[in-house]
This record gives structure tokens, sequence and C-alpha cells, in this order.
């Protein structure tokens, strides 16, 4: 990975966020977009929408991730102690004891879990200062922000930052190319709380159903989607599977590049570690694809405290390659009918076998 792309995964991935508290991401993508006089826009949920293109009529396709990962709200501030909400996934047994991250505005302080409250949401915190109130304040883990370790980024929260750093570092690449696409880049909010963000897109009609949608993830490492190994095309997730003709096309693309490409891998598998937005937009009649960074420490989740998240740079470099192709040759129409004419010159040559 080149060092501007690297600084950019950093700088994103240090960034404070959580579900419905994703203004810092949200301002240093729209920063990012205007830098470069791409093409922004916002509905009115807040998801936001970059665009490049470039060309005389260049076929559309939108790499979409969310900005927020799992944290917490402060409900109520009695100077040091705060009454909080988790938003989103996470293991109630690493609650009691362990450090947070609080965001106040501008600041950020440290402080301890010091019970939870029954529900395995609800648990208090001792700050290390006294706040003068809860409006807007929220937090994570106290875990550090990003750590580059040989091939790794271990991080607060790569779900999703990692994601939306991959799709604006795909968006920086076309344009110093001057390439000929019409990529979306599609970033939504709270996803970790069922896909709300992504239920904003639909309902606001942000994007069109003529544009095809690739939905890009961390998604927890099984077995056939290991980390180090490559970009997972993701087939399918806990709840549903995708468009089998956009599971074609870039399969098909990723093979192309692992042919001419030593330094390119990938992976293939129905992840279903958990449910992604690409479910919501498969319901709601779009053409659906899905990636997925293999992820270490799901949700923060380890065996005892909360533990940094983490993907492969290697990965991420391979992710950056993967969508750089696609959007320079976007999944359009019947994808399929190279192997359809396969089967049926097969069935022909057989074809009176089975006729006796």
């Amino acid at each position: 990975m080149n060092k501007q792309t690297l600084k950019l995964f950093t700088n994103l991935l240090s960034l404070p966020t959580a579900p419905y508290k994703e203004d810092a991401v949200s301002a240093f993508i729209q920063a990012f977009a205007n830098k470069r006089g791409l093409s922004l826009k916002a509905d009115k949920y807040g998801n936001l929408i970059v665009r490049y293109t470039h060309g005389k009529d260049p076929k559309p396709v939108a790499l979409t991730a969310h900005m927020d990962h799992p944290g917490f709200e402060v409900l109520e501030a009695n100077g040091r102690d705060l009454k909080a909400r988790w938003l989103g996934g996470c293991d109630p047994n690493h609650f009691p004891g362990s450090r947070v991250t609080i965001i106040v505005g501008d600041e950020q302080l440290s402080g301890r879990v010091t019970s939870a409250l029954g529900d395995g949401k609800m648990f208090e915190i001792r700050a290390q200062k006294a706040l003068s109130g809860s409006d807007g304040v929220f937090g994570y883990w106290g875990l550090k922000p990003v750590v580059i370790d040989g091939d790794l980024f271990r991080t607060k929260g790569a779900d999703n930052l990692a994601s939306c750093a991959a799709i604006l570092a795909v968006l920086d690449r076309l344009q110093k190319e001057k390439a000929e696409a019409d990529l979306w880049g599609v970033f939504t909010r709270a996803e970790e709380v069922g896909l709300v963000g992504a239920g904003g897109i639909v309902a606001a009609k942000t994007v069109p159903k003529k544009v095809p949608m690739i939905v890009l993830e961390t998604s927890k490492e099984l077995p056939g989607a290991e980390i180090g190994n490559g970009p997972v095309i993701r087939v399918g997730d806990r709840m549903s599977v995708f468009d089998p003709r956009v599971e074609y096309a870039v399969h098909s693309l990723a093979q192309d590049l692992e042919s001419k490409n030593k330094n390119f891998q990938f992976q293939r598998l129905l992840m279903s570690g958990g449910v992604c937005e690409a479910t919501v937009y498969v319901l709601h009649g779009f053409t659906v694809g899905a990636l997925a960074f293999p992820l270490g420490n799901y949700h923060n989740q380890s065996k005892r405290w909360p533990a940094a998240e983490y993907i492969s740079i290697s990965d991420s470099d391979g992710m950056i390659t993967l969508c750089h192709a696609i959007a320079i040759n976007p999944p359009v129409g019947e994808t399929r009918t190279p192997m359809q004419r396969r089967f049926e010159e097969g069935f022909k040559r057989q074809e009176k076998r089975l006729l006796g």
C-alpha cells in the first residue's frame, strides 16, 4: 500500500464514530470530495453520495459502506458519573471494568465502566472529569485509534470505516487517471442498529434502482474467508443471498485480475457471520452484490476485555484493486451469457445421448 493510501486509511480509522454520531466521518468525506471537486450530496437522512463521472456514456455503479461502528450514547451525566446506552453489537460481559473513550464535542476523555444495568445495553461509567451535561456525548471502547502491525491494521473500529476508506481510495484513483467511469460512493449512517441508513437510502430514493449496488463490509473471519488471503466476494449474508448476475460479473473480474497480477488474490464465500445492508437493497428490488474484508475481533469481542478489530493491509490493497476494476467494468444487464453459452454448447454435444 502506498503512503498516501496508508495515510487515508489511518486518518479515517482514527475518527470517532457510533450509530447516529457519524459527524466526524461525514465531515472527512465531505472535505475529501470538496478538495477534489467531486460531486457531493446528502439525502435528508444524512447519507452521503460522492460521485465521480467522466467519459462519453459510462455505465454507473455504486460502492457503498456505512460510517458507524458500535458505540454508546450518554443519557445522563451527574458530574463524573454517567449513564449510557450501548448502540449495536457487543458482548455484555465486557462491560464491568472496561475502559471507554468519551467524546464531548472536540474533546476526548477516558472513563471506565462501573456497572451494567441488567438489560445488556444500559451501563454506568465513571469519567476522568465531570461533565456539564449529556447532550451529544457518545463514545466507544477505550482502544488505540489505529496501529500498523506488519500486514495488519489494528483499530478501535475497522467495521466499517475500512470500507469507507477503500471507496475514497478508488474515487481518488479514478480521478487521477481521468478514467471513463461513473462511480457513486454511497456512505450510510446507523447500520449497526438495524441497517437504518440503508432504509433511508430506499425511502429517499437516494440511489436509482438502475444503478447496481456493491456493498462493502468488514465481516467476521470464517474458514474460506481468512485474513490475508484477499478480499471476499460475498455471495450472501446470514439472512439472504445477493444477485447472481452481479456476483458472476465481479467473480469474472476477480479471476481476470488474478490471472494478470501475481500480487492479487481473492476469496468467495457466503459470509454468515452477520447481516449487511445488501439484504435491505435485495428486499427492495435493487441489483446488489457485496464484498468484504475478513475481520478479526468482530465488534471488538475477545475472551475477556474489548480488543482492537484487525484487517489485512494487503487485503485492503486487493479490495481497492477489485473495486477499481468494478468501476471501470460495472455489472450491466445479463452478465452470465458466456457461462450460458458454455452449458448450451455442452448440451448440444451430448444431446444425442439423451435421446438414445
